[in-house]
């Protein structure tokens, strides 16, 4: 029986993006990294479902990278180890 299964969501996220989860991401909206990960794993898929549900990139957009990143990277299938 294989069981691989990721239990916490943040095991998928590579340790450089785990740095400053409770900081803003967003800053021109003043949007923490774990209000975009809660996003995202509530089912925001693409950066305009994270927009939708926190507001962030709205501003300059200079955020929009790592938003993309956070969704790969939590929204990727399972790895096999």
């Amino acid at each position: 029986m294989k069981n691989n299964a990721v239990t916490n969501p943040l095991d998928k996220i590579p340790p450089i993006l785990k740095k400053n989860l409770y900081r803003n991401l967003c800053v021109c909206n003043e949007v923490p990294k774990m209000d975009i990960i809660h996003a995202i794993i509530n089912g925001a898929t693409t950066v305009a479902e994270v927009r939708k549900q926190t507001y962030a990139t709205m501003g300059s957009g200079c955020c929009t990278q790592q938003v993309e990143r956070l969704i790969e990277c939590l929204c990727s299938p399972e790895t096999v180890k």
